[in-house]
């Protein structure tokens, strides 16, 4: 495989290339994998998903709807004590600051495990020669729906006191005559049009990267990714829930 060179494509600033990631990523990716620069994207993508996640919870009505959803995914593998319940709500009301924080550490730790995973795949197992730095400047970019999917989700959310991990654009939507809580109906709801299109995003970053066709690597990881969700929905019913 060979990379796009690094020499004749101009930077670009971080707030160009966030926008790039939704209206032109081919393009956009062209100055990114050529001038890699993921730490000013993965602080924006932090700060905004951070902050469209977290503020919902310190109204009342955001605080009652993470809480309810807390509950929720709990209930698929273990039923929740009244007691527990108390603990869970004495929790919410710090759920806000929790959140926030949360984000700027989980986010930047699986986006390392994942760029580390790619790099070794594209690079130790299918021959590429890009440099870690690369790869992990498409994965940060390829982040940015997700931000705007969490920015046009928050006052939805809010404003039906209904908060789910894949936001409210989610196959789930398209097939409510599904049983509440089933397995097909949580797989269905955990896939959201927003992590879709990042996934698709990621796909032309690597395939700009590695000069390979984006379809096929599209295909490739929404597969992977359905897999994931697919375990994650049945896997409470192997524990008797």
């Amino acid at each position: 495989m060979t990379e796009t060179p690094a020499a004749s494509v101009p930077d670009k600033g971080v707030i160009a290339r966030a926008i790039g990631m939704i209206t032109s990523p081919g393009a956009t990716y062209q100055s990114v994998v050529a001038n890699p620069r993921p730490a000013g994207i993965l602080f924006l993508v932090c700060l905004v998903i951070s902050l469209a996640t977290a503020l919902p919870q310190f109204t009342e009505r955001g605080r009652q709807a993470a809480l309810d959803m807390q509950v929720q995914q709990t209930e698929r593998f273990i039923q929740v004590s009244p007691e527990m319940y108390s603990q869970m709500e004495a929790r919410s009301h710090y759920n806000g600051y929790i959140t926030f924080v949360a984000t700027f550490v989980a986010l930047p730790i699986f986006t390392l495990i994942f760029g580390a995973i790619y790099w070794v795949v594209f690079n130790a197992i299918m021959g590429g020669t890009a440099t870690f730095k690369q790869v992990l400047a498409v994965v940060t970019h390829s982040q940015v729906p997700s931000a705007l999917g969490a920015i046009v989700a928050a006052p939805i959310q809010l404003a039906t006191s209904k908060i789910s991990t894949a936001g409210p654009f989610n196959l789930g939507v398209l097939f409510p005559m599904l049983e509440p809580n089933s397995p097909m109906s949580n797989f269905l709801g955990s896939i959201g049009l927003f992590q879709v299109w990042g996934i698709v995003v990621c796909a032309i970053g690597f395939g700009v990267l590695y000069r390979r066709k984006a379809g096929t690597i599209a295909v490739v990881l929404l597969a992977i990714f359905l897999a994931f969700m697919a375990l994650f929905a049945y896997l409470p019913s192997f524990f008797g829930r």
